[in-house]
């Protein structure tokens, strides 16, 4: 009986020792992404406004826009898309109606949207008629609206 408990407690000290030093090889480890369901889209910003009422007097002109708040201010986006192609198409669409806009990256992770955004992007890069891009982008927005911001699955 002697002989199994001096085993047990030498192994049961030995495997103390063996996961801490394993732990501790492990603690700062940030470890390797190998797999990500979100996917980096190109978002067209308007401005960026430091209040609602800002934020509305300056975009009562703009067809359709969604706006994120982040850090206290509003962040207003007329355009998505997951080509860079179909951003500058975008962007050239709003510089013929006299707004100036910039072409921002941001990791979307929600797929019902991003399945959505994979058709509106093949219509939108095989048309170049100025009704079309605009009802794309507003149906775009929408689609942004209800299913990320509002989380609806609709």
């Amino acid at each position: 009986m002697k002989k199994y408990l001096i085993t047990f407690l030498s192994a049961l000290i030995i495997g103390f020792f063996l996961a801490n030093y394993f732990i501790k090889q492990y603690k700062d480890y940030e470890g390797i992404k190998v797999s990500s369901i979100g996917e980096e889209l190109y978002f067209i910003q308007y401005g960026v406004f430091s209040n609602a009422e800002s934020m509305e007097e300056n975009t009562i002109s703009l067809p359709s826009y969604v706006y994120n708040i982040e850090d206290d201010l509003y962040y207003v986006y007329v355009g998505i898309t997951k080509s860079k192609t179909n951003a500058d198409k975008i962007k050239e669409y709003y510089k013929n109606l006299g707004y100036e806009t910039v072409i921002k990256n941001y990791t979307i992770t929600n797929e019902a949207f991003l399945s959505s955004l994979d058709n509106y992007d093949n219509v939108l890069s095989n048309t170049n008629d100025k009704t079309a891009i605009s009802s794309i982008i507003n149906q775009i927005l929408i689609k942004y609206e209800e299913v990320v911001i509002n989380g609806s699955k609709n």
